[in-house]
């Protein structure tokens, strides 16, 4: 067998696979709520609700964390987070999911995972940052809505129907 196909073999083996999930209620909109808690979980011992924090306010974002009882009452969303840990020599984050919720009715809004189960591993700031990507920006999302009025909405919404779309005239 040829060295560059046993390379290349070892190579897709070796690298592993990447993957950021998200899901959006219909007419959610993120972008307009410029205050978010971040409810701290009990399980997390690596400060993963700061690394939020600092994240969200990099962003211009206000933004706290603690437990759910100290929400401050202007709050309109809160984020729930969710982390999966591996140990090779040390520890890495492998998974880490993040939920946006109503803090009036509790009701979710969004959520995004990222999964990445390699040895290669990407540090925790890295993984907080690509999962608040997918989730505030709409642009990173896989197939990012269309705001209404659009020639995309229209064309959208006849394929759903089962309409033939309406040329723009």
């Amino acid at each position: 067998m040829k060295p560059s196909v046993l390379l290349l073999a070892a190579g897709l083996i070796l690298c592993g696979c990447s993957t950021l999930s998200t899901h959006f209620e219909p007419n959610a909109n993120l972008s307009r709520f410029k205050h978010l808690f971040v409810q701290q979980s009990l399980n997390d011992n690596h400060g993963l609700d700061a690394l939020i924090v600092k994240d969200l306010q990099a962003r211009g974002l206000q933004a706290e964390s603690g437990p759910l009882t100290l929400m401050p009452r202007d709050v309109k969303v809160y984020i729930t987070y969710e982390d999966r840990w591996d140990w090779d020599f040390k520890d890495y984050l492998i998974s880490l999911g993040m939920n946006v919720r109503d803090a009036t009715t509790d009701r979710l809004l969004a959520n995004a995972r990222y999964f990445r189960p390699t040895a290669f591993m990407k540090t925790p700031d890295f993984m907080v940052r690509t999962v608040l990507d997918g989730l505030l920006n709409p642009s990173a999302r896989p197939n990012p809505p269309s705001p209404p009025g659009s020639e995309n909405a229209a064309r959208e919404k006849s394929q759903r129907s089962g309409a033939a779309p309406q040329q723009p005239q």
